[in-house]
């Protein structure tokens, strides 16, 4: 160095001419300028400066590897790699060309490559820990953690306090699932280096992993202590608290990271999520609408504002938030079914069908928006209407089950049940497992006592995916109450009326059985539960007869024991 100062300054006190031709003629002036342009980010300049260098000294690998690192800067790893491997000619044992080099063909994914190099730096150094650690890193990311093991455990052979080899260790025994081992690095680790972040962040998420909130909390806390700012640490106590439902202490969190980072509007969402399930919907409101004031686009959280209003009771606001979604986003088919329910709710049924036809004239291709019509003209108790207008997103989607499926069930309202057993067919042919068309059909059959083992295989292929499901099991013990197991019959329906205790048509089918069972007082009182539940006046009349029947013959009965 002192000879390249003393070089400079003799150079500075030569005369003019000569200068200018000592500096054209010196490849340590155009290293210089290289070096200088290569410090203000002028990488081009930087290039023609050190290219002008190597013109004058054509032997110097060091050069190469400048110029290389250059185009590594720039992205250009095929003319970094050519210049590494002409300096490896001049100085094949330059280690830091070769390390350059080996990183070149990690990045290109050429990762035996540069093992060969790695490995060919430590038979050259058995204490090499930097080529340790890069072959450790390439086993690593290629997911051979009992490899990598071996490689970091070379290096803790002749220093044991390496904090980089415990931690690399720690993290492979860790993603080995070996969470004792890797908890034991850490804490060395941690020993040695105390405000060693990235092993105070693991060692929290391994606690976390396995369940322990407390423990994790507290290496989460010995990492704020160490690093006030650090936003990881504070975001994972406020997930841990959400997952305690500790939603308290999880918002206090969140606020804080919020007062680190005013920009970041992500956290002032996850704070309404947070007042919104615990239905402070004011100052969920209050949040959603921070957002929006900086972002009136984000319609994901235009809608959680909706359903703020929604929780609120204020329907009128929560249908105007929900008209303001872009039809075009995401968020347009969760809007639409909460908007298509509001209005149901509400009873404004006419309303809503203004509003979603408006909605058609831009967006006539929108199967879902055709899809929540219908569910409001067959609120009106226009199914003919619905159905027209399954049609038309049936011709969008078409082969939709889902489509298919709702215009069976409107056919069966209207009564034509062979266009329902129709559409339910064509369900079938399209999803054979389709457990809700499974049923119908078993059923329908069952209830017109037609192909009764057909009808008894499509049930139970329904109950197989839907046990809990109280109308198949009502449609297992009515097919049994048709094939006259009465018994059978009874321990399925009893079990279908205890997940849907206030079904009419189940107590009706009970009473039923009761009867062919001559235990006429229980299928009285199974009745009289039916007519209490049925809305139809037709049916409560049929249920009547029904029960009238029953008594008359418990008189029977009655006058028979005198």
């Amino acid at each position: 160095m002192r000879r390249f100062i003393l070089f400079l300054l003799m150079i500075a006190f030569l005369p003019l001419p000569i200068r200018a031709e000592a500096e054209a003629s010196s490849p340590i002036i155009f290293f210089m300028k290289g070096y200088h342009s290569e410090l203000r980010g002028k990488y081009e300049e930087a290039i023609d400066n050190y290219r002008s260098a190597l013109r004058l000294d054509q032997n110097s690998a060091e050069l190469r590897g400048n110029l290389a690192m250059l185009f590594v800067k720039k992205g250009d790893m095929d003319e970094a790699e050519r210049l590494l491997k002409e300096a490896l000619l001049i100085d094949k044992e330059n280690r830091n060309i070769l390390v350059l080099l080996a990183g070149i063909y990690s990045a290109k994914g050429e990762n035996e490559k540069a093992k060969q190099i790695y490995e060919a730096c430590i038979a050259a150094n058995k204490e090499d820990t930097e080529a340790y650690i890069y072959l450790g890193s390439l086993y690593m990311a290629e997911k051979k953690y009992d490899q990598a093991v071996k490689v970091y455990e070379k290096i803790i052979v002749y220093d044991e306090e390496n904090v980089m080899a415990l931690y690399y260790l720690a993290r492979m025994h860790a993603e080995m699932k070996d969470y004792s081992k890797a908890k034991d690095y850490y804490e060395r680790v941690i020993d040695l280096k105390p405000g060693f972040e990235p092993a105070l962040l693991d060692m929290g998420t391994l606690w976390e992993i396995q369940g322990n909130f407390d423990k994790a909390i507290e290496y989460y806390q010995k990492l704020i202590a160490v690093d006030p700012e650090n936003k990881k640490a504070r975001s994972r106590i406020a997930t841990i608290f959400v997952k305690k439902k500790d939603y308290n202490r999880a918002i206090h969190e969140f606020e804080k990271l919020s007062d680190m980072d005013r920009e970041d509007l992500s956290v002032r969402v996850k704070i309404g999520l947070l007042h919104l399930e615990e239905e402070r919907y004011e100052e969920a409101i209050r949040e959603f609408n921070i957002v929006l004031a900086s972002n009136p686009r984000a319609d994901s959280v235009r809608f959680y504002l909706a359903l703020a209003w929604k929780g609120k009771g204020d329907t009128e606001k929560a249908i105007t938030e929900f008209l303001k979604i872009d039809p075009k986003s995401e968020e347009f088919a969760n809007a639409l079914r909460s908007l298509t329910f509001l209005y149901i709710k509400s009873g404004s049924l006419d309303e809503g069908i203004e509003r979603l036809e408006r909605f058609l004239e831009g967006n006539g291709k929108n199967a879902d928006i055709y899809i929540m019509l219908s569910m409001l003209y067959e609120e009106k108790q226009d199914y003919k209407k619905a159905i027209a207008i399954l049609e038309k997103a049936q011709e969008i989607r078409p082969g939709n089950t889902d489509v298919l499926y709702q215009i069976g069930t409107l056919y069966e309202r209207l009564g034509e049940t062979d266009k329902a057993l129709e559409q339910m067919e064509q369900v079938l042919e399209i999803d054979p497992d389709h457990a809700n068309a499974l049923n119908f059909v078993g059923y329908t059959w069952a209830d017109r006592g037609v192909r009764l083992a057909e009808a008894e295989e499509k049930i139970k292929k329904a109950l197989k995916q839907k046990p809990d499901d109280g109308y198949i099991r009502d449609s297992i013990g009515w097919l049994y109450y048709k094939k006259g197991q009465y018994q059978l019959a009874l321990t399925e329906l009893l079990q279908a009326i205890q997940v849907l205790p206030d079904d009419p048509t189940i107590t009706e089918h009970i009473g039923d059985v009761y009867v062919a069972l001559a235990e006429y007082s229980k299928a009285v009182d199974f009745f009289q539960k039916s007519i209490a539940l049925e809305k139809k006046q037709e049916k409560k009349k049929q249920l009547e007869e029904k029960k009238r029947q029953a008594e008359q013959k418990i008189k029977g009965l009655q006058e028979k024991a005198k």
